[in-house]
C-alpha cells in the first residue's frame, strides 16, 4: 500500500507510471489543445466572414435606397459568388429574383430562388423560395409545377401558406372542389393570420357551396 512506501519508493513508483503512461497522456493533451485551437480559429473565421458579408449586404441596401438597382445587384451577386453560405447570400438571391419577377423575368427568378434551396442550410429560407417558386408558376399558367414544387415541404410552420398556394393552383386548374378544400387547411392552420387570412377567408368563400 502507498501509505507504508517510503519517500524513495514513491518517487520511483511515480517515475515508473510516467514512463509508462506518459506519452499517451502528452499525446492526449496535445490532440486537446490542436482540438481547441482548430475550434477557435474556426469560430474567428466565421465570425469575420460573417462581418465581411454583413458590410456587402449594408451597401447592397443602400444603393438599392438610393435607386441604384444594377450597383446593387452587382452586391447581390457577390454575396452568393464569396459568402454562399450565410444567409446574406440567400437574401441576395431573393432580391434578385424579386427584381427579376418584377420584370417578368420568370425564368432567372425561379434560378436565383432554386440556388436558395440547394445552397441555404435555413429550412424557412428553403421553403419562402418553393413557395415563391410555387406563385411564379401559377402566374405562367403551369398550375401542375406549382403543385409539384409544394409538394416537399421541410418546415411544418408553413403549411398554412403552402396549402393556400395549393388552393391557388387547383384554381388555376379549375378544380374547385380541392380549391375550397386546401383552402379550408390553410384556415385552420392560419388562425391567427392578421394580414394574410382575410383574402384567404374570401378566397373560401367565392367557393363555398
Amino acid at each position: 500500500m502507498t501509505e507504508y512506501l517510503t519517500e524513495q519508493e514513491q518517487i520511483q513508483q511515480l517515475k515508473n507510471w510516467v514512463k509508462q503512461y506518459g506519452p499517451t497522456i502528452v499525446i492526449g493533451i496535445a490532440l486537446a489543445l490542436g482540438i481547441t485551437s482548430i475550434w477557435n480559429y474556426w469560430q474567428s473565421y466565421r465570425e469575420k466572414v460573417l462581418v465581411h458579408a454583413s458590410g456587402v449586404y449594408d451597401e447592397m441596401l443602400s444603393l438599392r435606397a438610393e435607386g441604384n438597382t444594377n450597383a446593387s445587384l452587382v452586391q447581390a451577386q457577390k454575396l452568393m459568388t464569396h459568402y454562399a453560405n450565410t444567409p446574406y447570400a440567400q437574401m441576395g438571391a431573393f432580391i434578385i429574383a424579386r427584381d427579376a419577377v418584377l420584370k417578368k423575368d420568370y425564368s432567372e427568378a425561379i434560378t436565383q430562388l432554386n440556388w436558395v434551396i440547394n445552397n441555404s442550410k435555413d429550412k424557412s429560407m428553403r421553403e419562402i423560395a418553393r413557395l415563391r417558386i410555387a406563385r411564379i408558376y401559377i402566374e405562367e399558367k403551369k398550375p401542375e409545377k406549382a403543385l409539384q414544387i409544394v409538394k416537399k415541404a421541410d418546415d411544418k410552420n408553413f403549411m398554412g401558406m403552402i396549402d393556400e398556394v395549393k388552393g391557388d393552383a387547383y384554381l388555376a386548374m379549375n378544380d374547385k372542389d380541392s380549391a375550397r378544400n386546401s383552402y379550408q387547411l390553410a384556415l385552420k392552420e392560419l388562425p391567427n393570420a392578421e394580414v394574410t387570412r382575410p383574402i384567404l377567408q374570401m378566397k373560401y368563400d367565392n367557393l363555398a357551396k
